[in-house]
C-alpha cells in the first residue's frame, strides 16, 4: 500500500472504506463519479479509489480552475463564486461537460475517478427521471460504465472542514453560512442524490 493510500484510509472509517470499495466491485473499464457537497470527503475518496484501482482522477478543481477565476471575476467581481445563479447559468455547465465528456472517452479504454460535486445534474437526472448514471451517459454517443458515489456528512460537519481546509473558495458560503446550507445543504439536494446515484455513502 502506498502512502497516500494509507493516508486517505486513516481519514476514513472501516465502514467507509467498505462501501467504496463494493461500489467499484467488477469494474474494468469505466468511469466512477464520486459527487456530493463540497467538503462532504469526496477527494478522500476519490483518492482512495483511485489507489484501490491504480488509475488516475479527473479533479473539477483542478480541470479549469484560471478560466473560472477569471470568467466569474469579471461577472461577478468574486473569482470564487461557484454559487451563484449567474456561475450555474454561464459557466459551470459548460465546464462540468467538458469535465464529464474527456473523462467518459478516457473511459472507453481506462477506468478513470472523477471528483466534482455535480449537484446540477443530480438534479437533472431527477427531473429526468433517470440514474444519474444514465443521465451523464447521455452526453455522449458512445457506451461507458459509469458508476456514481455521493459522499453524504451531516452539515456541520462540512461547516468544520471548510474551516480547517481554509480554501478561498469556500469563504462566501462561510461569510454566509446560513443561507448557504438553507439555500444548498437542506435544499432537499441530498435526498434527490440517494434516489438516483447508484452508491449512497454516509461518510463516518
Amino acid at each position: 500500500m502506498t502512502e497516500l493510500a494509507e493516508s486517505c484510509g486513516r481519514q476514513l472509517s472501516g465502514a467507509t472504506q467498505t462501501a467504496l470499495r463494493a461500489a467499484i466491485e467488477g469494474i474494468g473499464m469505466g468511469v466512477v463519479v464520486v459527487c456530493g457537497f463540497p467538503a462532504s470527503g469526496k477527494t478522500t475518496a476519490a483518492r482512495f479509489l483511485a489507489e484501490q484501482l491504480d488509475t488516475i482522477i479527473f479533479d473539477k478543481d483542478g480541470f479549469a480552475p484560471k478560466l473560472e477565476e477569471s470568467v466569474m471575476a469579471e461577472l461577478t467581481g468574486n473569482p470564487h463564486d461557484r454559487d451563484s445563479a449567474m456561475y450555474r447559468r454561464v459557466v459551470g455547465p459548460y465546464i462540468y461537460d467538458a469535465l464529464i465528456a474527456n473523462a467518459l472517452m478516457v473511459g472507453q479504454r481506462n477506468v478513470v475517478v472523477v471528483d466534482a460535486p455535480f449537484l446540477e445534474f443530480v438534479g437533472s437526472a431527477l427531473q429526468s427521471n433517470v440514474t444519474l448514471s444514465e443521465y451523464l451517459r447521455s452526453k455522449v454517443g458512445f457506451p461507458v460504465d459509469v458508476r456514481t458515489v455521493w459522499m453524504s456528512v451531516d452539515p456541520k460537519e462540512i461547516r468544520e472542514r471548510m474551516i480547517k481546509r481554509g480554501a478561498e473558495r469556500d469563504l462566501p458560503k462561510l461569510a454566509d453560512w446560513s443561507a448557504y446550507r438553507s439555500e444548498i445543504l437542506d435544499s432537499g439536494l441530498r435526498v434527490e442524490a440517494e434516489k438516483v446515484v447508484d452508491s449512497f455513502i454516509v461518510n463516518e
